[in-house]
């Protein structure tokens, strides 16, 4: 089911509103902005908390006010521009506890960097506004597929207890520049920070952590392949740092691989999603992207997929 969201406002300024997720309580107010949303430096939040521009429950208040939980942020932005994005919601499968959308992209699960109506949260209040969105997992902005929202507190705890405890079956499909040297592979590789947002293993990595993802090669044309993946831990970008240093970037990447300049044109895709809750359990796949369907074509008739 597809839900088409009105575009973004262009009134001289705009308003963001949002409640505080869980990992920024305790946080001070300026250090979350600072935290979250990374396009200002500190000393810019300041000067907008101070001014007023920033507000807590309707509000102002000092830079230093500690967050506490259920509290909301008001932000007073000037009118910008955002990227064009897809702000189709399109409803995988939903009930009294959750909703599973097929996430387009580019299109951040929160506001960031130059998205801030283009994010799946805030199209999520602009639809249902009488819900809290509570997104249960992470995908990137340039990712496409399976994102859970959990529409009660309740059920936001028991989902992301399971994605915690890694009990959640991902799978995922992936196209890359180049062509895998085995049709099936694992990459066993610890990631952790390299600088900034930046992930990776090795030496550089401050602080690694397992991260063990499971390939399989599928179709390969104009020297891109497309390999289905299982990830086995959920570190950020685990696939697309494995990929990369295996030497098989997702297509379009400009951040571990290469921006190729083809517009809505990304590699990784959530095609699967399997779990289970109290008195729930779920196997849920959703289409991929066009330009996917070219490979999984020759892949079905080569009877791999």
């Amino acid at each position: 089911m597809a839900i088409m969201s009105p575009g973004p406002s262009s009134p001289a300024e705009q308003v963001y509103e949002s409640f505080v997720p869980g990992r920024y309580i305790g946080f001070p107010l300026v250090k979350y902005f600072a935290a979250r949303f990374t396009y200002l430096p500190e000393s810019g939040w300041e000067r907008m908390i101070r001014e007023g521009k920033i507000t807590v429950n309707g509000r102002r208040t000092s830079p230093d006010y500690l967050l506490g939980d259920r509290d909301r942020t008001q932000t007073r932005m000037p009118a910008r521009m955002e990227p064009p994005a897809n702000r189709t919601l399109d409803v995988v499968y939903q009930d009294r506890r959750l909703r599973i959308f097929n996430k387009s992209a580019p299109i951040p699960i929160h506001p960031s960097g130059r998205y801030f109506k283009n994010s799946m949260t805030e199209l999520l209040k602009e639809v249902y506004p009488e819900e809290i969105p509570r997104p249960v997992q992470r995908l990137d902005a340039t990712t496409t597929g399976l994102i859970i929202f959990a529409r009660t507190r309740e059920a936001a705890a028991a989902l992301m207890h399971e994605f915690q405890q890694n009990r959640v079956e991902k799978e995922y499909l992936a196209l890359v520049d180049g062509e895998p040297r085995e049709k099936r592979f694992v990459i066993d590789r610890p990631i952790g920070k390299i600088q900034g947002s930046l992930r990776g293993s090795g030496e550089k990595a401050q602080n690694p952590k397992s991260a063990v993802t499971e390939f399989e090669w599928l179709a390969s044309m104009a020297g891109r392949s497309l390999l289905r993946v299982t990830p086995r831990s959920g570190r950020t970008n685990q696939i697309r740092v494995h990929l990369s240093e295996r030497g098989l970037p997702v297509i379009n990447d400009a951040v571990y691989g290469r921006a190729s300049g083809e517009d809505g044109v990304f590699g990784l895709h959530a095609s699967r999603l399997r779990f289970a809750i109290p008195a729930l359990m779920l196997d849920v796949t959703c289409p991929c992207p066009a330009h996917f369907v070219p490979f999984i074509e020759v892949a079905r008739r080569e009877g791999r997929a």
